[in-house]
Formats: structure tokens, sequence, C-alpha cells
């Protein structure tokens, strides 16, 4: 599975269920709140292997599944 795929499916089932029209291009502004921002850190970290920096949880990496994708990708491999 792409990390693309992988962002929506745990976004989809675990912090926006129920919000079945969302795709890499959707923004995730009120889709999921800052709690689940969070979560969602708390998941990168452990899937992908590197810590995610406070400074880095922007709207232009956080603000979309293709955003966070890309972010994921400059950062697992150090």
């Amino acid at each position: 599975m792409s990390t693309e795929q992988d962002l929506l499916t745990y976004i989809t089932k675990e912090l926006a269920p129920g919000k079945t029209d969302i795709d890499a291009e959707s923004s995730l502004q009120g889709v999921i709140d800052s709690t689940a921002v969070m979560e969602l850190v708390v998941w990168i970290e452990g899937q992908y292997g590197f810590d995610v920096e406070i400074d880095d949880i922007t709207p232009d990496n956080f603000g979309s599944a293709k955003a966070l994708t890309a972010y994921i990708e400059k950062n697992k491999n150090g």
C-alpha cells in the first residue's frame, strides 16, 4: 500500500469515520480536529519511524493527504 493510501485509510477509519468523500487533495481542515492531528502525529511517528517536529505541524505539511505524503516521504528516509 502506498503512503498516500495508507494515510487515507487511517484518516477515514480512525480520525474521520463516516467521511467517505476524502481524497488526496481534500483539505483536512474541518475534517479532523486538533486532537486528531496529534493522534495522526503519533501514528506517523510509529508507522514511519521519525519524529515529527512541532514546527512541522503546519497547513503546508498537514493540509491534505497529498501534502502529508510529501512530508512523510521527505522525512522517513532521513
